[in-house]
């Protein structure tokens, strides 16, 4: 869910239990928009996340490994100026609100001791990270904000910091009883909106669950309740809500993580929400791998367009081919033309517009009438048929060579394109582009020409109910590397006839029948047909398994084969993903 202010209370009180008075030891910017600082405090480390993201801004304690750009963003440069080797002085939530500020004990240039500020506001596609020093003065921020994108306040290096304009809301300071009374008479909206538009941080899932919480009926009219009463209560209720904390992630049917709680939420089957250590922890569980495929969704979205593109270009390259090998057929027709004229010289005059000869072609011997240029000597018009004939021929071995090279080049993008999809590092995405780069598709990057050697990514590892470790490559030069390294007497499987990924059982014995199925189902997952009830993945072992000296990334042969029909459930995608995310 998005983070509201109700759930960032509690995240709050965990954040300033486990971080006041630690020490900063490094600070990374893996992404544009996030922060990830290390702090060291009584004995142990504490990565802290604090991200901008519009699509999921937070704040928590992760274990999730990030990869970090070789060069470090200029943003990240100043972070580590000013706040490594200091200390955290305190955690805050601003007004119940979805801000919160982390105050510092940094040491300036002079050797001083000096308060610096980091504040996160989490507000979807407005969120910001923001530094400022002691005067309340911007050092820097992650999203730059100049008057002309808002006129409410800038965020730019030098300028005064103002937090954003609060709202006409009751913050937990002042959510008193009689204050929450006077805010509800008079109301008659339903009970959950009214708690929206009365206490700071409801969000509507938040709002109703408070209901559940206390019996309410969220959709009862708030002009139907006795406001003394129900002020009271809920003032008890968020007295006593930090007592509460007890974090859950809750799952779906099928195993997948699909929300976090700070405690059970009644609104939902409780036999599907998991207790967590800590709230951090319930929220790894709930991005873990959600995060990162959303990243390189959006690092992939120019590369994406880039092969839709030329897919596009290379079907309709390929449509004119077929043309041309259709209008081919013609071909044979002229030769015959151009014989039968030259046998019937003598019967043209020129001028003529047409002739009917016997056609000794036919085994009929039927009449057929040529048609003739009137401004060519009969000669002439023979010798236009005949030319006719080579253009054709030339023309159909043209196509037929580019059609060749067509489905190759049809292969390499479709795969690229599927290839996108399980892309999960910068390095799995470089292989793809290399491949790209390599079929002619795009250009080299000056970063690229001199990179001296491409790195490799690492497929997927996987392990069957037997405990036999399964590898599926995630590009077509994993997907060559994995099978033509893998030893003769292992079991390799791809889906039949479409983009997939190799699958590799790691395992020179004969597998057994669930771990088979379970890579089956791992090809036909990582293949462009996941979502067929059934999907032909053939199987065979890897001596028999061949490449062509010239056959593009990830195209091979094999003979000696047998083929399972599987089908891909949503419970065995839940398996897959929390093992991929592993």
């Amino acid at each position: 869910m998005p983070m509201d202010g109700f759930t960032l209370s509690y995240l709050q009180q965990e954040l300033s239990v486990k971080l006041t008075g630690g020490r900063v030891d490094k600070v990374n910017q893996p992404e544009r928009d996030a922060l990830l600082l290390l702090i060291r405090n009584s004995g142990g480390n504490h990565k802290l996340l604090l991200s901008a993201n519009a699509n999921q801004a937070r704040a928590q304690l992760t274990a999730q490994v990030y990869e970090n750009p070789t060069e470090p963003p200029m943003f990240c440069m100043l972070m580590r100026k000013h706040l490594l080797g200091s200390r955290v002085l305190s955690v805050k939530q601003l007004y119940g609100d979805r801000i919160l500020a982390i105050a510092f004990d940094a040491i300036d240039e002079l050797n001083d001791h000096v308060e610096k500020t980091l504040y996160l506001e989490i507000m979807g596609r407005y969120s910001d990270l923001t530094l400022v020093n002691q005067q309340g003065i911007i050092i820097d921020a992650i999203r730059h904000v100049n008057s002309e994108m808002s006129r409410v306040r800038t965020l730019l290096p030098g300028d005064e910091y103002v937090l954003p304009p609060r709202q006409d809301k009751l913050t937990p300071e002042e959510l008193t009883a009689p204050a929450l009374e006077e805010r509800l008479r008079g109301l008659t909206m339903p009970l959950s909106k009214a708690l929206m538009e009365c206490v700071s941080g409801m969000a509507g899932l938040c709002s109703k669950e408070v209901c559940a919480q206390l019996g309410l009926e969220p959709s009862v009219p708030v002009s139907e309740l006795d406001p003394e009463r129900t002020a009271q209560r809920l003032s008890d209720f968020f007295l006593h809500a930090p007592q509460r904390a007890n974090p859950v992630t809750l799952y779906d049917q099928a195993g997948l993580a699909v929300d976090f709680f700070p405690f059970p939420y009644r609104s939902f089957d409780p036999d599907h929400q998991k207790p967590m250590p800590s709230l951090s922890e319930a929220m790894d569980a709930f991005y873990l791998g959600r995060d990162l495929r959303l990243r390189m969704q959006q690092k992939s979205i120019g590369l994406q367009r880039h092969i839709k593109s030329a897919l596009e270009r290379t079907e309709k390259k390929k449509g004119i081919m077929l043309a041309t090998l259709q209008s081919s057929e013609q071909a044979e027709q002229n030769r015959i033309y151009g014989d039968l004229l030259t046998a019937n010289m003598h019967l043209i005059s020129r001028g003529q517009a047409s002739i009917a000869v016997q056609n000794y072609y036919d085994e009929n011997a039927a009449e057929v009438e040529i048609p003739l240029n009137t401004r060519l000597a009969p000669a002439q018009n023979a010798q236009a048929y005949y030319k006719k004939y080579r253009k054709a021929k030339v023309a159909e071995q043209y196509a037929t060579e580019q059609l060749k090279q067509i489905e190759k080049d049809l292969l390499v993008l479709e795969s690229g394109l599927d290839d996108l999809e399980k892309c999960e590092s910068s390095a799995d995405m470089a292989e793809i582009r290399y491949v790209l780069i390599q079929s002619g598709f795009l250009r080299p990057d000056a970063a690229q020409r001199k990179q001296k050697k491409l790195v490799e990514g690492k497929p997927y590892r996987f392990t069957a109910p037997d405990g036999t470790v399964i590898e599926v490559g995630k590009n077509s030069m994993q997907n060559d590397r994995l099978t033509l390294h893998a030893r003769g007497g292992e079991t390799w499987l791809h889906v039949q006839g479409i983009p997939g990924s190799h699958v590799i059982i790691r395992s020179e014995e004969p597998p057994k029948d669930d771990t088979l199925l379970f890579a089956a189902k791992l090809a036909a997952y990582y293949s462009r047909g996941r979502n067929h009830p059934s999907m032909p993945v053939d199987y065979t072992l890897r001596k028999y398994v061949k490449k062509s000296a010239n056959a593009p990334a990830g195209l091979v042969t094999y003979t000696n084969f047998q083929t399972l029909f599987v089908g891909v459930t949503p419970e065995d995608q839940a398996l897959i993903l929390k093992q991929a995310n592993q």
